[in-house]
Parts: C-alpha cells; structure tokens; sequence
C-alpha cells in the first residue's frame, strides 16, 4: 500500500513538473489566460528547478528556469539568482544589467546589500582596447554581437573569453584571451596580415549566351570598313559642306557685280577666287568619293588582319597639293 502511494505521488510529481515546463514553451505571459495560482505554482516549480541545476554546477541550465519562472510571474528576488548565474558563466556585465534591474523596481527589498554587491562586480571588470586595421570592423563576444565598431572599449569578467572581430571585406578574425580582475587588456587585429580575403562571387555566365556575344563581336569587328574608308568620308562630306558655301558666296557675288554699275574688278576677282575655291572643294569631294569607293571594294580583310606588309592588302595615300595657282589632292592607290 505504502509503495503504491509513493508511486503514485511520484507520478503526481512528474506531472506538475512536466505541466510547469510545458507553460513557457506554449509562449505564456502575463496576459494568458491563467490564474494567479497556477501562475505561482508553474514559476515555483521552475524556480526549484533552476535550484537543482545550480546546485549540481548546470549553470546555463539554471539560467534558463530562472528566467522562465520570472518571465511567468516576475519576482525581484528571481532577479538576484539569476544574476548569480550569469557570474558564473563569466557574464560580469550581464549579471550588474540584472542586479540594477532589481534595484529599479518598487517592490524590491534589501536593495543596500545588492548596491554593495553591484559595486563589488564593477570592481572585478576587465577593461579592454578593441582596435583594428582597417577599422571599423563588428565586435562579437563569447559568440554574442556587440553594437561596437573598432576601436571600441569593452569591459568583461574575469576569466577566458572569444573575442572574434568582422570586416566585410574579411573572414572574421577569433582572438581568445584570458583577463584576470582588476588586469587591463588588448585584442588588436591587422586583417592585411592576419585576416583571409573574402573572393566576391563570381557570375554564372550563360555559355551560349556568351558564345553568341563572341560570334556577334567577331562579326562586327569583321564586317566593318577600313579606317581609310572612314577618311575617304570625311574628306568628301567636308568638300561638299566647303563648296557649297564658297559656290553661294561666288553667285552672290556675280549677282552683285552685275547689279552693281560702280563695281570694281575687286570685287569680280573676289567672286571668282571663292568660285575656284568652291571648284576645288568639290573635286576633293569627288575624288575622295571615288577612292573611298575603290578602298571599300578592294578591301582584304584578311590581309589587313594579317599587317600592313602583306601584299594581299590594298594601300592608298592621300598628299594635299598647294602652290602657285593649284590647289587639290593627289591620291595614289596600290594593290
């Protein structure tokens, strides 16, 4: 009979432990629909677990069930332990946050002796210089990111750290240090000597796009006119532009001589200058016309890939002649 009422209270037990867990993984607060008593009785239950596990050196463990029990119903006195967790797990910073969180509210009691002990973990911060090169790189601690940029100064407890800095242009560089109470510190990171490049990525190219491309390039590179062409053009869209305006200025000319009975044989010779200047500039046109027709159509693109001393290749050279009473182009073109 005895054994059967102990197992039976054992089961009891187990069940309103399993029921105090499974109320904050269902995401509770203290806007659920839940009574103050079960409230109370899930948090203790978690509370007394949290005990345990501190007790058998599960820290982290025991850090999880005391904040579950304060999230359930939230207690300043749970504040105290889980303080104390976080001491041993090497978190100074995060245990002084919890204590001033104590501090802060109105129904803490006993607050002169948690003053005293906030004081006492200030005291055993470590002080480390947190610089880089390049700077600007992120500061990530015991695997928790930092809202620091190099260079930067942190403080942490006593003992063994990973303090593990980020530039984008870089893998992340790990530093471990161990820091002892009261010892001031440096970790310093030359990404250029000690950091690994990060490669960009490389686009995926489509091959037969890319084959396309090429084939289209090579087509245009290959169908297009010799530069002589292009001269040849140029020179004839000039003499046309240059004998169209001097041949205006010629007829204006005669028309005014005519029209004027007091013209001077000035102003004749005048009119005929601009006239041979207009002849002119349509000869060059023609001319440049007719040997950049001839270029275009004996063209060897072969032989002017392969370099002007091939013979297979068309040459043309233009000399400007100037003197006395001439003026035009003298053009020679050899196959």
């Amino acid at each position: 009979m005895e054994t059967a009422y102990r197992s039976l209270r054992g089961l009891v037990s187990t069940i309103l432990f399993v029921a105090a867990i499974s109320i904050p993984s269902m995401g509770l607060t203290q806007g659920d629909d839940l009574t103050d008593a079960e409230r109370q009785t899930a948090a203790r239950e978690n509370y007394q677990r949290g005990k345990e596990l501190y007790d058998q050196g599960n820290f982290e463990g025991a850090l999880e069930s005391f904040q579950v029990a304060y999230d359930i119903k939230p207690h300043p006195v749970v504040l105290k332990s889980i303080a104390e967790c976080k001491v041993m797990l090497g978190d100074i910073p995060g245990a002084i946050e919890t204590l001033e969180l104590f501090l802060s509210s109105p129904e803490a009691t006993k607050k002169e002796s948690i003053r005293a002990r906030v004081e006492e973990l200030k005291g055993m911060l470590v002080t480390i210089e947190v610089t880089s090169e390049p700077p600007g790189a992120g500061i990530t601690v015991d695997g928790k990111e930092t809202d620091k940029f190099t260079p930067a100064t942190i403080e942490l407890g006593p003992g063994e750290h990973e303090v593990s800095l980020k530039n984008e242009d870089y893998e992340p560089v790990v530093k471990r240090i161990a820091l002892e109470s009261g010892v001031a510190s440096a970790v310093s990171v030359d990404f250029k000597t000690e950091g690994i490049e990060i490669e960009p990525k490389k686009e995926l190219v489509d091959p037969f796009d890319s084959e396309e491309e090429e084939t289209a390039e090579e087509e245009d590179e290959s169908s297009g006119p010799p530069a002589a062409f292009w001269v040849c053009a140029a020179l004839t869209g000039v003499g046309l532009v240059s004998g169209t305006v001097f041949g205006a200025m010629a007829l204006g000319d005669e028309k005014d001589y005519k029209d004027n009975p007091n013209a001077t044989k000035t102003m004749q010779e005048a009119g005929e200058r601009k006239a041979i200047v207009a002849d002119v500039s349509f000869g060059v046109a023609a001319a440049a016309a007719i040997i950049g027709t001839i270029v275009l159509l004996t063209y060897d693109k072969d032989g002017e890939e392969a370099g002007e001393d091939d013979s297979s290749s068309a040459k043309f050279k233009i000399t400007p002649v100037a003197g006395g009473e001439t003026l035009g182009l003298n053009a020679s073109l050899v196959f």
